[in-house]
């Protein structure tokens, strides 16, 4: 089984970095929790004259510092991440793929993330549209609602729930990337789920 798995909010930690990055380049006076950020058009919270201007300066302007000096997003969480690549490879059964939507410099940006971070994984896919997020997996782990929205029949999703994705739904959810990673028989779960699935399809 091919396993994707999405970088924001699941295992880097970007609207934090927004924030702090907004408020060191735009206003210093603005203020935001990351419980606050309800919805995933983030110009509906880091306020910008168009969806131009925002993502001039997300993608162009400021991409490295949003997306490649962002922070895991909790302590700990890469090395487990590497922990888990290795004991998936020595079972031979799944394959991992990190999926990201990115876009001109933040590609770049992103691999320097990885790098920082010591990320040990070696299938990393870049995409531009949420749909495409779907291409190539069977099971996709995200926190990202246009993802999740989109599933395609015959496929799982995985929810990792923030504050952002709570109007939509996932076929299982979790709150941190570490359950799906720690629990065997959680994931055993939700692999059975995606067989059932080709076999209905059939």
């Amino acid at each position: 089984m091919k396993i994707g798995i999405t970088l924001n909010e699941v295992l880097r930690d970007f609207v934090g970095q927004l924030a702090y990055t907004y408020t060191k380049y735009v206003d210093p006076n603005f203020t935001i929790k990351e419980d606050e950020v309800t919805s995933s058009n983030l110009i509906e919270h880091f306020p910008f004259d168009d969806m131009d201007k925002f993502n001039s300066f997300v993608y162009d302007e400021a991409a490295l510092e949003i997306f490649g000096m962002a922070d895991q997003l909790h302590d700990n969480l890469i090395s487990q991440f590497n922990i888990f690549l290795m004991d998936i490879a020595d079972e031979e059964e799944h394959e991992i793929i990190l999926i990201s939507r990115e876009a001109v410099k933040s590609i770049p940006s992103t691999y320097f993330f990885l790098s920082k971070v010591l990320c040990k994984a070696t299938n990393i896919k870049f995409v531009q549209n949420y749909e495409d997020m779907w291409n190539d997996v069977d099971v996709l782990v995200t926190a990202t609602p246009e993802a999740l929205n989109c599933r395609p029949e015959g496929k799982i999703s995985v929810k990792v729930n923030a504050s952002y994705n709570s109007d939509s739904k996932g076929d299982y959810a979790i709150d941190k990337l570490t359950e799906f990673m720690e629990d065997e028989d959680f994931r055993d779960k939700v692999m059975n789920d995606t067989i059932t699935n080709y076999e209905e399809i059939e």
